[in-house]
């Protein structure tokens, strides 16, 4: 898998929102496909975000902020009569969380790219999966990632957004899971969709549905990693903090499956680059490398 000439690293696909902690609190970036996006750009990735916001002020912040980190936005569709999403607490309780639905889910399967536009890896949020027609565009993302050139990528979300009905997400992310090449989740995603197994196992049971390679994070940073049959062990450094951005290491390490890096060394990377952000888009200077040199720091603050 590695980038084409006049081709992206990144094509990223699904749900793009405002987040807010409170109500009189600022808004920042938020939705899976964009978050990960504005890492996959910071991290110097070649990047074009297909998605829809609203005709309205959230929209256009939105907008701005992918803008300064220089993703391509011609996918990016403004959708009159329809409001940007908005996510209040999405990091908070699951009993806190609300979402003001919009424009993200109204993303048809027509309204993709056409297969000539060439992408290593077709990256999809697993939030784009809950309802039509933003499914059926979801599931054409990574039916038809091959052609484009590359493999798929599915990030999993079943306890920000399925935590009530652990049976109807598995049968939603069945034909995902079928389709794609790796997937991404959190420690509390496996518990959602398999209870109270270990990670070896939940591990085990993704990988039967269909991707070859899954990876799963843990609370305190650390990685499990599923390659083929094997597993692998990625401890997080211990005098560091805990990741507080959970789109950070999924997103460093699809990009550095997108320019050939062994998945071994992307979950260790990924890591690192994890740890390095202080909250969502405001990171802090790093102890070590990163799986590249952030471009544009400065602008994913302010997201």
């Amino acid at each position: 898998m590695t980038p084409m000439s006049g081709g992206f690293d990144w094509l990223a696909v699904g749900d793009v929102a405002e987040e807010r902690a409170a109500a009189s609190s600022p808004g920042i970036l938020g939705g899976g496909a964009a978050r990960l996006t504005a890492h996959a750009a910071a991290l110097r990735a070649r990047t074009a975000l297909v998605a829809k916001v609203g005709a309205d002020e959230a929209g256009r912040r939105v907008r701005d902020a992918l803008e300064r980190l220089k993703v391509d936005l011609r996918w990016l569709r403004e959708t009159p009569g329809l409001r940007t999403t908005i996510w209040h607490q999405p990091d908070g309780e699951a009993q806190g969380r609300r979402v003001e639905r919009g424009a993200d889910l109204a993303l048809r399967l027509d309204e993709l790219p056409p297969n000539f536009v060439r992408a290593a890896l077709t990256v999809v949020s697993g939030y784009a999966l809950s309802v039509e027609p933003a499914r059926s565009a979801a599931l054409g993302a990574l039916a038809g990632a091959h052609a484009r050139g590359g493999r798929s990528a599915l990030l999993l979300e079943a306890d920000l957004l399925w935590w009530t009905n652990a049976r109807m997400t598995r049968r939603v992310l069945e034909p995902a899971l079928a389709a794609v090449d790796s997937v991404a989740l959190q420690a509390a995603d496996a518990k959602v969709l398999f209870g109270s197994v270990d990670s070896r196992e939940a591990l085990r049971l993704l990988a039967g549905l269909g991707p070859r390679l899954v990876y799963l994070a843990e609370p305190d940073g650390s990685v499990w990693l599923r390659e083929g049959g094997r597993v692998h062990w990625c401890p997080a450094g211990e005098s560091e903090d805990a990741p507080r951005d959970r789109y950070a290491g999924p997103a460093a390490f699809w990009v550095a499956l997108a320019q050939r890096s062994a998945p071994r060394k992307a979950a260790a990377d990924s890591i690192r680059y994890a740890q390095s952000v202080r909250r969502a888009g405001a990171p802090r200077q790093p102890q070590g490398p990163l799986p590249a040199a952030p471009k544009g720091r400065e602008e994913l603050s302010r997201l």
